[in-house]
């Protein structure tokens, strides 16, 4: 009979332990809302998560803000981990597909934003009229902050000295174009016409000199002295010294004063000439494919662009990451996600992750109450003797 007092105690202990442990565990969870009889709230309802939700979130918040989501922590992720490796990869995976797709730029564009051609396949008005303003708004800008600084120095002093090569070339080009000349039959003509200008056209001089000489004569004459001249190195110098004080002298000329020389209406008129033929060199390259314009660019963007511009990103990211983290309201957001939670999702979450280490607090409740109930036994059956 005491024997099975004794185990009718076990029962009992192990049962309560039990029950009340895994009655615990559902009551962090459950129930999910008040339960009320009549206007009376039974006590530890909601339970204890669902009526802590707020505090809960708030403290996660700060959790996640002051201890993981930190500045340091972000800092030591980038330097520490393969972001700089991983972004240039995929940098490079991505450049790649542009650099050998065989589509044009008018493909690309007529699949995206078709209305920026017009029927006849050119710019239409709705691209070409504000650019066309720019522009002259670039030219205008740039006259005016230029206006008094002279052509010698916006050419850099490469650019001055293809002048000089240019002056130089040009003399001889001179020299030998008016050599040609002479020696055609349209340049004889001429260079007889001159000369009896000279002599006095068709008075009496012009006819005494016509009549000995003859224009043959004067032009077998005249004609090997011109040539000669013109092969000469003293003439060529001075042509050259010529030319180079003019081009000297225009270098050294103000912006303003060139543009005022030329005119304003010609200044704008070159201005839109060169529009136009950047618009039209604009529209061949749109229809050359990709592979073919990124070609010879292709080592250099692959190999020296991509790493460069993944080490900016991350050097950027790092020198930036403090005002970054404390622009983003991290707390407010995890507060909110937290909140916006469902209560059914978070037990299952919590019960999937330590659902072994639960259950087994019920099994301890019900070892715990069987031995309580066993030494409650003992103890009865020890005093009762």
């Amino acid at each position: 009979m005491n024997s099975w007092l004794i185990l009718v105690n076990i029962a009992v202990g192990s049962a309560i332990g039990g029950v009340t442990n895994e009655l615990a565990i559902r009551m962090l969870f459950r129930p999910l809302r008040p339960w009320y009889i009549g206007r009376w709230r039974i006590p530890f309802t909601p339970g204890l998560i669902p009526s802590r939700r707020d505090d809960i979130a708030i403290q996660m918040g700060r959790l996640v803000e002051d201890h993981l989501l930190t500045t340091e922590g972000i800092k030591r992720a980038i330097t520490q981990g393969d972001l700089e490796k991983n972004l240039a990869d995929w940098l490079d995976s991505f450049v790649r597909g542009w650099l050998s797709d065989e589509r044009t730029l008018r493909q690309l564009l007529l699949s995206t934003v078709p209305q920026v051609f017009d029927e006849q396949g050119k710019w239409s008005d709705t691209v070409r009229t504000p650019v066309l303003l720019h522009w002259r708004a670039f030219v205008e800008r740039t006259l005016h902050q230029n206006e008094d600084r002279t052509l010698r120095d916006l050419i850099a002093q490469g650019g001055v000295e293809r002048v000089e090569a240019a002056v130089a070339s040009l003399s001889e080009v001179l020299l030998t174009r008016l050599r040609g000349y002479l020696h055609s039959p349209q340049g004889q003509q001429t260079l007889q016409e001159m000369i009896r200008g000279l002599l006095g056209g068709g008075g009496m001089f012009g006819g005494l000199v016509g009549m000995f000489l003859g224009d043959d004569k004067i032009m077998n004459k005249v004609l090997p002295y011109l040539d000669e001249l013109l092969r000469s190195p003293e003439l060529s110098q001075k042509v050259h010294h010529f030319l180079s004080q003019e081009a000297d002298k225009l270098l050294d000329k103000k912006v303003g004063e060139v543009v005022t020389w030329l005119g304003r209406e010609q200044v704008d008129e070159w201005a839109v000439a060169l529009f136009s033929k950047l618009e039209v060199q604009s529209l061949r390259f749109i229809d050359e494919p990709l592979s073919q314009v990124t070609a010879p660019f292709r080592e250099t963007i692959l190999t020296q662009t991509i790493p460069r511009m993944a080490g900016w990103m991350v050097s950027t990211l790092q020198n930036n990451i403090e005002r970054i983290v404390s622009r983003i309201p991290v707390r407010e957001i995890v507060t909110r996600q937290v909140d916006g939670f469902p209560m059914e999702r978070i037990e299952e979450m919590v019960i999937g992750i330590s659902g072994k280490e639960l259950r087994m607090i019920t099994v301890l409740g019900f070892i715990l109450g069987g031995v309580i109930g066993l030494v409650q036994g003992l103890l009865a059956q020890w005093i009762g003797s």
